[in-house]
């Protein structure tokens, strides 16, 4: 499993590794939680402290200013482990943003006057800085997780963000014993790029010989089973069987003429905001017509389970899709509110590829 910590996005990506070569991704997840999250959280701590006017106008005439403290906390707290009770950051206004001396209020000026214009970042306020990204990434690793058919033998971390050392440690820590190790390069930053022009050279290859033998492609074909899903989630118009939650939702029916990589969606609503995690599982028949899961005949392809953490959004609506591609089925959920995207990769059943 790759873990790549971007400055923007966090993407987990899982390989499966066939004769010392990378096959194909079989599961991923993407999520906007990326280094910058702790940049904006500082800024929003600069606010509490120093007043949004000044902030504001800091931004606006004085950007550089801003970038700079920016800059120097989150250099800072890469060194932070969560180890050392007494780890601060001191933040001298006067000597990385004089200009601000001039936008704070009368009342803030008083009262920074009295600390002589140095604020005292302390660790509690630190780690939940930084628990905020290092929280959402621990539970998309936990998702992954679930969603991989096979155990994961190792996790890499790469991006910007992981070298971060709290980061490592608390990866380290809740996932020791799931896997079989967990390594971060000696140039995470640059392991993507350096990874994207390995597997580009060795594709010249296959671009050279790909026509030496002519492969039959599959135009169209017809599905013989119907494939749907169950949602694992409680909602006011949840159908209920035998007691169980098992209402099928059918995305396409047997018999359906489909061409490579068409997708058959729904569109999901999460009713209650207590829900912070659900599951889809894919389900098949040979039957035309299904209301439940557990129907004789009916058989589970697999599962992909999502995070649905963003509880403080309204509305929030999930795009559930089934791609049928040329040698494999790919389930995939996307949060419209946020654009987090899960992916999972299923095989055909025997009898219908």
């Amino acid at each position: 499993m790759f873990v790549d910590c971007g400055k923007c996005t966090t993407d987990l990506t899982t390989r499966k590794l066939v004769e010392n070569h990378l096959d194909k991704v079989t599961t991923r997840i993407r999520d906007f939680c990326g280094s910058k999250l702790i940049n904006e959280e500082f800024i929003r701590f600069l606010r509490e402290r120093l007043g949004n006017c000044a902030i504001d106008l800091l931004k606006e005439n004085n950007y550089g200013q801003l970038q700079y403290m920016v800059n120097n906390f989150y250099q800072h707290i890469s060194l932070f482990t969560g180890d050392d009770k007494e780890f601060q950051y001191e933040l001298d206004i006067e000597l990385e943003a004089p200009i601000l001396l001039k936008y704070v209020s009368e009342e803030i000026r008083e009262s920074m006057e009295e600390i002589d214009w140095v604020i005292e970042i302390k660790y509690n306020d630190i780690k939940k800085m930084v628990d905020l990204i290092v929280d959402r990434i621990i539970r998309l690793i936990n998702i992954q997780l679930l969603n991989n058919k096979e155990s994961s033998s190792r996790i890499f971390l790469t991006g910007h963000f992981s070298v971060n050392k709290y980061l490592q440690n608390r990866i380290k820590k809740e996932f020791s014993l799931q896997v079989k190790g967990i390594s971060v390069p000696a140039l995470p930053e640059a392991a993507v790029a350096n990874g994207a022009v390995i597997y580009g050279l060795s594709m010249i290859p296959t671009i050279f010989t790909k026509f030496d033998g002519l492969k039959l492609v599959i135009s169209s074909r017809l599905l013989k089973y119907t494939y749907g899903v169950q949602y694992y989630w409680k909602s006011s118009d949840d159908l209920t069987h035998d007691g169980k939650n098992c209402k099928f939702k059918t995305l396409v029916k047997r018999d359906t003429k489909i061409t490579p990589d068409q997708t058959f969606s729904f569109n999901f609503k999460p009713e209650s905001k207590q829900i912070i995690s659900g599951s889809f599982a894919i389900y098949y028949t040979q039957k035309y017509n299904i209301e439940h899961c557990d129907e004789p005949g009916v058989k589970r392809l697999g599962i992909l389970n999502i995070d649905l953490s963003d509880v403080q959004l309204d509305s929030r609506s999930i795009i559930f899709r089934l791609t049928f591609g040329q040698n494999e089925i790919i389930a995939s959920a996307r949060n419209e509110l946020n654009r987090q995207e899960h992916m999972a990769t299923f095989c055909y059943p025997d009898d219908d590829f």
